[in-house]
C-alpha cells in the first residue's frame, strides 16, 4: 500500500479546512443558547482539562463566587465547546443569567464537582 506524502502547505491547507468545516456544523448550535449551555454542561461533568474549562466557564456565570480564566478556558476546548462558549456568552450579555439555560441541580451537579477548585484558584490570584 502505497501512502501520499504532503508538502506542508498542503497539509496546512487540509487541516484549515477540516477545521472551518467543524466551525460550520457548530454554526447552528452557537444561535441556540440553550444547545450551548447543555452542551458545556455535559462537559463540565466529566474529569478532563476540557471539563474543568467547562466548569469554570459556567460557575462564573452562575454567581459571582467562582471565577474563570478565560485565556484557560478558550485555551482548553476543542472547537464545538470553544463555539458553545462564545454561543453562550453572546447570549448572556452582562450578569450572571445561567439559570435561563440550566437547573439547580445541574449547576448543583458542577458546583460539587469542581466549586472548590474554582474557589480556590480565585483566591490565589
Amino acid at each position: 500500500m502505497k501512502t501520499q506524502t504532503l508538502t506542508r502547505e498542503e497539509f496546512i491547507a487540509q487541516f484549515t479546512a477540516r477545521q472551518e468545516q467543524e466551525r460550520a456544523n457548530f454554526a447552528a448550535m452557537r444561535k441556540d443558547p440553550q444547545a450551548c449551555a447543555t452542551t458545556l454542561w455535559q462537559l463540565a461533568c466529566g474529569d478532563t482539562s476540557g471539563s474543568r474549562s467547562a466548569s469554570a466557564l459556567l460557575l462564573s456565570l452562575w454567581n459571582n463566587h467562582f471565577a474563570a480564566n478565560m485565556r484557560d478556558v478558550m485555551g482548553n476546548l476543542d472547537i464545538k465547546h470553544t463555539e458553545a462558549a462564545l454561543g453562550l456568552l453572546e447570549h448572556m450579555g452582562g450578569g450572571c443569567w445561567l439559570e435561563r439555560y440550566l437547573k439547580d441541580d445541574q449547576v448543583l451537579r458542577v458546583i460539587n464537582q469542581w466549586g472548590e477548585f474554582h474557589e480556590i484558584r480565585r483566591d490565589r490570584s
